[in-house]
């Protein structure tokens, strides 16, 4: 029986599911965000990643159950696992993933309205698919809930995938309103192992307790030891760990490393696309595909498939558990084994033909709104194909901007039925040096230490309720070598510019003169004039008065003249004068109207001057 079992779970797996990183699309102050938004445009002209450090990413996502279903205290204060509970809270089909990259290289550079960047990435997959039906099956046997009914491990198994990514990637700004950008990918696969299941159950007959078996399965592995069941059905992998030249070519033994890291003919190709167009000043839309694309597996392949396969057996005649205890059991082992078996091996076949894998196709749309050219507002929504339907998610954050000193966003997000997902992040610039660190989800940590976590001193139930309700953990931080990030304009001083409200200008906005002569023979050589301060109140200057504003009057050159010649005396607005030395001003003076960006820098994710 223990083979029966063995060969059902080996053959039993599942695809892949894809990462999720919702807290770096919100982070445009990191040049890594091209990964998740290819058409967004970095602020600074050359961007360098640290080897390996420049982007680390990890994530666990359960989809069955939280970490507060599976525990409970006893009367004795112990925390015990509650397997009823956590059973209560599953769904027929469940996850657990673990997903993993980290970049090897990253350059990217701004030239003109273009952005380029090139990356090679290692990544890392790995998820159990497991049904609702197998872990009753575990607990309670055949009988209770499962008896009289199909026990349905549709679905139950692993997948595991290891390839790097080399990618060039181009942005295009037309004109600051939009940009978009591809990054195309070569990819090259070291592991694989994928299976398609259509069906496999156990079904115990009410009445007769007769047992009935199905099964249908199509395997496939690439670049993974060799596993045989019973010393001769092979039934994982094709590499021989028994034979040297085999395990030598393969790079497994460490001696010929470079054919394992390099060498292997597992290559495939994919593409992201991506679209930021500016509605208006206040309003962004981002629209981006991800992951299209395949991988060829042509190394070390291996296939194993079981046709369409059902077998009842119906010759006990008093009810038995196929995980009971006692005799039962051990007549498993001898009547059940041998028939089985049998039919198992006349529809199974094994064969070394190459195989083809999809990448997860992601989509990200985002809806965002400019606050000021410090604070924004946004709108997320994802969505993952997976096992030929579509995984969604939603996400609103609020991410701010200190200068290009800093950068922090806050998020709430809902994805693999989990609606405790509080994401934080931040991005400090110290000079050149770029450090960042973010999470999907800062809940997670809480779990790390689950006595301190869900229960106090006193034994009574403390278990906070978000905490309680944790599914998913995700972290993605690195160091970055930024340069050429354009400086935010100085501020008005807002003296200099009552001052310059101040100051008679020849003509106001509507073209008639505020500068009124009160009589040409009150003073030799010239006129008096009157000017209007923005209070109301009216000040009257005569020609040979020294006018200490007279830096923008422009009916007074000849006496600005005379007077920067005795500024060092008389003209106690001076210093103001020198920080505007450059700035020689015509015409008409206004106040400044404020910008909601920055004049000459980036303006979220498109290069956009207002």
């Amino acid at each position: 029986m223990r083979k029966i079992i063995l060969i059902s779970a080996l053959f039993l797996l599942n695809r892949l599911m894809a990462q999720q990183d919702f807290i770096l699309y919100h982070m445009p102050s990191i040049p890594q965000i091209t990964q998740v938004d290819p058409a967004s445009f970095p602020d600074s002209k050359l961007d360098i990643g640290l080897p390996i450090i420049s982007s680390i990413y990890g994530s666990a996502f359960n989809t069955g159950f939280s970490m507060g279903d599976i525990f409970y205290q006893n009367a004795n204060g112990i925390m015990m696992p509650d397997v009823d509970n956590a059973i209560s809270k599953m769904s027929n089909e469940n996850f657990f993933i673990l997903n993993g990259s980290t970049d090897l290289i990253f350059l990217g550079f701004r030239k003109g309205d273009n952005f380029f960047s090139f990356n090679v990435t290692e990544k890392l997959d790995f998820t159990f698919n497991y049904p609702k039906d197998l872990i009753i099956l575990g607990m309670e046997g055949n009988g209770n809930n499962l008896l009289g009914r199909r026990a349905a491990f549709d679905g139950l198994g692993f997948d595991f995938t290891h390839w790097r990514e080399y990618a060039v990637h181009w942005v295009h700004d037309v004109h600051h309103k939009f940009s978009y950008g591809a990054r195309l990918k070569y990819l090259y696969g070291m592991e694989n192992f994928t299976t398609d299941v259509s069906y496999m159950g156990i079904t115990t007959d009410q009445n007769t307790h007769a047992l009935t078996f199905d099964m249908n399965f199509d395997f496939r592995t690439a670049g993974l030891p060799l596993v045989m069941i019973d010393g001769d059905i092979p039934a994982i992998g094709a590499i021989d760990m028994n034979d040297s030249a085999m395990m030598y070519q393969s790079g497994l033994d460490g001696a010929n490393i470079n054919n394992y890291l390099f060498n292997r003919n597992n290559q495939g190709l994919g593409l992201d696309l991506g679209f930021n167009y500016h509605l208006n000043d206040k309003v962004l839309l981002e629209f981006s595909v991800l992951d299209l694309g395949f991988i060829n597996w042509n190394s070390y392949t291996a296939n194993s498939e079981l046709a369409a396969w059902d077998y009842t057996y119906d010759g006990i005649g008093n009810p038995i558990s196929l995980f009971g205890n006692g005799t039962s059991v051990d007549f498993l082992n001898d009547v059940l084994e041998d028939s089985i078996e049998e039919s198992l091996k006349n529809n199974y076949q094994y064969s070394n033909a190459s195989y083809s894998t999809s990448l997860r196709t992601k989509i990200y749309a985002s809806m965002e709104y400019i606050v000021d050219h410090n604070n924004f507002v946004s709108l997320s929504f994802y969505s993952s194909f997976v096992r030929k339907r579509w995984r969604r998610g939603l996400g609103i954050a609020y991410n701010y901007h200190l200068g290009n000193f800093l950068s922090a966003t806050a998020s709430y997000s809902i994805y693999n039925r989990s609606y405790s997902n509080l994401g934080a992040g931040i991005s400090l610039n110290l000079g050149p040096v770029e450090i960042y660190m973010l999470t999907d989800n800062v809940l997670a940590f809480g779990t790390l230490n689950p006595r301190d976590n869900f229960l106090n001193n006193n034994g009574s139930s403390s278990i906070n309720v978000d905490t309680k309700k944790v599914r998913n953990g995700q972290v993605h931080f690195g160091i970055n070598l930024t340069f050429g990030r354009d400086k935010k304009d100085k501020p008005i001083d807002e003296a200099d510019e009552n001052r310059a409200n101040a100051v008679s200008s020849g003509e106001d906005k509507a073209g008639e003169s505020t500068t009124t002569p009160t009589s040409n023979k009150k003073a030799k050589g010239g006129s008096s004039t009157r000017t209007v301060l923005p209070t109301g109140k009216t000040t009257t200057s005569t020609p040979k008065r020294t006018d200490y504003n007279s830096k923008g009057n422009s009916n007074q050159k000849s006496k600005s003249d005379k007077s920067k010649k005795s500024s060092s005396k008389s003209d106690y607005n001076s210093k103001s004068d020198k920080k505007k030395k450059k700035k020689t001003r015509k015409g008409e003076l206004k106040t400044k109207v404020k910008e909601s960006s920055p004049k000459g820098s980036t303006l979220r994710k498109v290069s956009r001057k207002l």
